[in-house]
């Protein structure tokens, strides 16, 4: 939904989108990262799912909004000097198959961290931590893990449109290139990405406090072994905010 209003007071030459993101067309859907892209800092909807980004330079511009779980949506506005462009929007689950996974306490954020600072310091392994992430500027986050040695990001087509998928070159011999894609941990839990989408179209970088990447089997610690899970192709483990926006930055 497209509604331009009139505003005052407006900077010129420049505009502002406001709207609401749902669920299900109905529902209300807070804390999801709006912002327009290479413009405008992050901006969080709140809990009716209402968002506002003032001050956007008039023209064509790209709007991202975001939440883990949720398919991400971008799409191209046109902003008009003195108006606000009003938009609803609506995000779609996107349903992940997962493996029983037993789980033992809930651990919290700080314990977690420092599991991960002890695991760098053994140096098996490539980490990277919220600082290192904000200087690399990743525009999604694959971008990071493109600077990893035996790290392959290839595109892949499909209903999710264009995404980027994460192999390791070890997986390549005589035959070419075969699909093995990396397992994915969020948070301590396996996260297996299916068909054609991209572990992109889940985890923003922006949300991310530490990252660990395991090349090589020798490398895995036995915590992110899954035999039946992809864990012989690499594992990539991918610490978040957890909803916790006044976290402070780790190293």
């Amino acid at each position: 939904m497209l509604l331009p209003l009139r505003l005052d007071g407006q900077a010129t030459g420049s505009g502002a989108v406001t709207g609401r993101v749902l669920v299900d067309s109905v529902t209300p859907l807070p804390q999801a990262r709006v912002r327009i892209v290479g413009v405008t800092t992050v901006v969080l909807s709140g809990d009716d799912g209402r968002f506002t980004l003032a001050s956007i330079p008039a023209g064509s511009q790209v709007l991202e909004v975001r939440r883990i779980g949720y398919v991400a949506f971008e799409q191209w506005v046109k902003v008009v000097a003195g108006e606000a462009l009003s938009l609803q929007i609506t995000l779609d689950l996107v349903p992940v198959s997962l493996k029983a996974v037993e789980i033992k306490g809930a651990p919290a954020v700080l314990p977690a961290m420092q599991a991960f600072e002890d695991r760098r310091a053994h140096g098996n392994g490539h980490f990277f931590t919220q600082t290192e992430i904000e200087r690399m500027r990743p525009r999604v986050f694959t971008d990071v893990l493109r600077r990893i040695p035996g790290v392959q990001i290839g595109p892949s087509s499909g209903g999710f449109g264009g995404n980027e998928m994460v192999r390791m070159s070890r997986a390549t011999g005589l035959a070419g290139l075969r699909s093995c894609p990396v397992l994915f941990y969020i948070n301590g839990m396996p996260f297996q990405i299916t068909g054609d989408m991209s572990i992109n179209q889940f985890v923003a970088p922006e949300d991310v406090v530490g990252i660990e990447v395991y090349t090589g089997t020798s490398q895995i610690p036995p915590e992110f072994q899954r035999s039946l899970m992809n864990s012989r192709c690499g594992v990539v483990v991918i610490w978040t905010r957890v909803g916790n926006e006044e976290a402070p930055p780790f190293f």
